[in-house]
């Protein structure tokens, strides 16, 4: 294989298999951000066990407003959680567009490509621009994946103050 010079550039292997290196960084990325949501997950769920001894041991009866807020905060953020955890819809043709790429990667609907008619596509397949448009279609999975998750660790965050001021705020739990 020749190599590469500074002003050559990379040669169609090489290019192939940074790309191939591009889209398992990214999907090991997409499965980080789902497990770090599961992981928050569980860990804010469980955290709630305490939350609601303490309430009911400071507050006494007078816990039953601020059970309330608390459950709708909790629920608030669970779904956030839930959020980053959701499929991320299809990018748009214009992220793709001018790649030249058939989408023989990742099939979207394998029912109305019939095997015979995918076996064809496959005859033409030119492996960069497959790559470069699945590649480009992971990193704007991510893209999303980081901003859900970047929201539920901030409901987090607010879930836990909006606690905090309820408690001291209502009835017998205040100051």
């Amino acid at each position: 294989m020749p190599e590469a010079t500074a002003t050559e550039g990379a040669t169609k292997q090489e290019r192939i298999d940074f790309l191939k290196q591009a889209m398992a960084f990214t999907e090991g990325n997409v499965r980080a951000y789902d497990m770090k949501a599961q992981i928050s997950l569980a860990a804010f769920v469980l955290s709630g066990n305490p939350l609601m001894a303490i309430i009911n041991g400071a507050c006494g009866t007078n816990a039953r407003p601020f059970l309330v807020i608390a459950l709708v905060v909790f629920m608030a953020t669970i779904l956030t959680y839930l959020w980053v955890l959701w499929p991320v819809a299809p990018p748009q043709r214009q992220l793709t567009e001018g790649v030249g790429a058939k989408n023989l990667f990742y099939i979207h609907n394998p029912l109305s490509t019939g095997a015979s008619q995918y076996s064809e596509s496959l005859k033409g397949l030119a492996v960069e621009p497959e790559l470069t448009a699945e590649a480009l279609k992971l990193s704007f999975i991510r893209s999303v994946k980081a901003r859900r998750f970047k929201s539920a660790l901030i409901a987090t965050v607010i879930a836990y103050l909006a606690m905090a001021a309820a408690f001291f705020a209502v009835g017998r739990c205040a100051f």
